[in-house]
């Protein structure tokens, strides 16, 4: 594995660990764009895993390693019809847009009151490189040509002004009760803590 992959692979590993060591309630995960399980196998070893990926190829690997089940889907839909399977966790490391896959999930899912969300975002990269938002409701727009896209507001607030407001309307009526993330180039990865009151 390059030495990019392998540090990026071990700071995705880290932040999961580090909020399921506090907040860790059981239940199946859910791994869409699941490639090979590399993060699974690192974070999930003991836990029902439910997956799924386009690459077949991919997908036998990652069943080869993994307990559970992995089936070959287009992650942006929900892939499992029909499970009765309570998720405590649900991991969109996407390559580029998590948050097709996140709302299919939770508008179809069986989710427990605890409930932990990963993500892989890189909607700044678009942002950057040809002025396109995808905002995590779905909508899309282009921005007007900048000297630098880098200095527009929707890039330098893609987080704290675009995501995370959104999220949390969105996720009502569960509440946040933690939340981590960190930035990597034009990348953003972070996690969030749900807890449903009864």
């Amino acid at each position: 594995m390059p030495q990019k992959q392998h540090v990026e692979l071990y700071r995705k590993v880290l932040l999961r660990r580090r909020l399921l060591r506090s907040w860790d309630g059981g239940g199946a995960a859910y791994v869409p764009f699941i490639g090979d399980g590399d993060i699974a196998v690192e974070v999930y070893p003991d836990r029902k895993v439910f997956g799924a990926d386009i690459d077949a190829e991919r997908v036998e690997v990652a069943s080869g390693r993994l307990r559970g089940e992995i089936i070959v889907a287009d992650c942006d839909q929900w892939p499992f019809p029909g499970e009765t399977a309570r998720f405590g966790v649900a991991d969109f490391d996407a390559y580029t847009y998590p948050y097709h896959s996140f709302r299919a999930f939770w508008a179809c899912a069986r989710k427990q009151d605890l409930l932990l969300v990963f993500f892989t975002d890189t909607v700044k990269q678009a942002v950057k490189r040809s002025g396109n938002v995808h905002n995590p409701d779905g909508s899309t727009y282009e921005l007007p040509a900048l000297p630098s896209r880098r200095r527009s507001e929707v890039y330098n607030s893609w987080f704290s002004k675009h995501i995370w407001p959104w999220f949390e309307s969105y996720v009502s009526p569960y509440r946040v009760l933690d939340r981590m993330r960190y930035l990597r180039q034009d990348t953003v990865y972070w996690g969030a803590v749900l807890q449903r009151d009864r």
